[in-house]
């Protein structure tokens, strides 16, 4: 028998956003859902509304010779960075388009 009060509803949040390649400028659905910092060359950090559990974020670059990754995500905050594509690591200010896909509910079943 169960003693607490369960819900299977994982309460899934969701963020689509374009970031410009100067870090200073959103677009997409949901920019006026999160804000975004240029940290540095290559480097921006989007801050969200309220605080995700388990987040995964997908990120893609719209700019050429560019690549993009995930650098440190928390729960109210995920940074995206963007490399030249020739050698993979010198950074580079890119087009990136940033999904970002977490849940409000911490527990665990």
């Amino acid at each position: 028998m169960e003693r607490s009060i369960k819900s299977k509803q994982r309460q899934v949040v969701e963020f689509n956003v374009i970031a410009n390649a100067a870090g200073t400028a959103l677009s997409g659905l949901d920019q006026n859902q999160v804000t975004m910092t240029d940290t540095g060359t290559g480097d921006k950090l989007i801050t969200l509304p309220e605080p995700l559990n388990d987040a995964v974020v997908q990120v893609s670059v719209a700019t050429a010779d560019a690549i993009a990754q995930v650098g440190t995500i928390t729960s109210t905050s995920v940074q995206v960075l963007s490399f030249d594509a020739t050698d993979g690591t010198t950074a580079k200010d890119a087009i990136v388009h940033i999904r970002i896909i977490g849940s409000k509910v911490a527990d665990r079943y």
